[in-house]
């Protein structure tokens, strides 16, 4: 279990937002977009199914980056979830 603990690093969530995205050609739905600031970048991040927020500002987690547009979070309250990169750029250390 140290091994995987090991692959997830320390980042805050500095900000979040409702946006809308399309579900299809006829219907729009929103979700909450999070910025996730990391070392060295900030990841826009977001969920289909989280319309209210699960993460407040100022929250420290846990991250793993997976695939090249998906990140898994750990909150404050150990809650694993899976997101999807919706953006990012230069974080502070950049």
């Amino acid at each position: 279990m140290a091994v995987a603990a090991d692959a997830y690093r320390q980042g805050k969530i500095v900000k979040w937002e409702k946006r809308s995205y399309a579900e299809n050609s006829k219907e729009t739905k929103n979700w909450i977009v999070y910025q996730l600031q990391t070392e060295n970048t900030t990841y826009s991040i977001a969920r289909h199914k989280e319309n209210k927020p699960e993460m407040q500002i100022g929250e420290s987690v846990q991250y793993e980056l997976r695939k090249k547009n998906q990140i898994n979070v750990i909150d404050a309250r150990g809650r694993k979830r899976e997101y999807q990169i919706v953006g990012q750029a230069a974080g502070p250390g950049q």
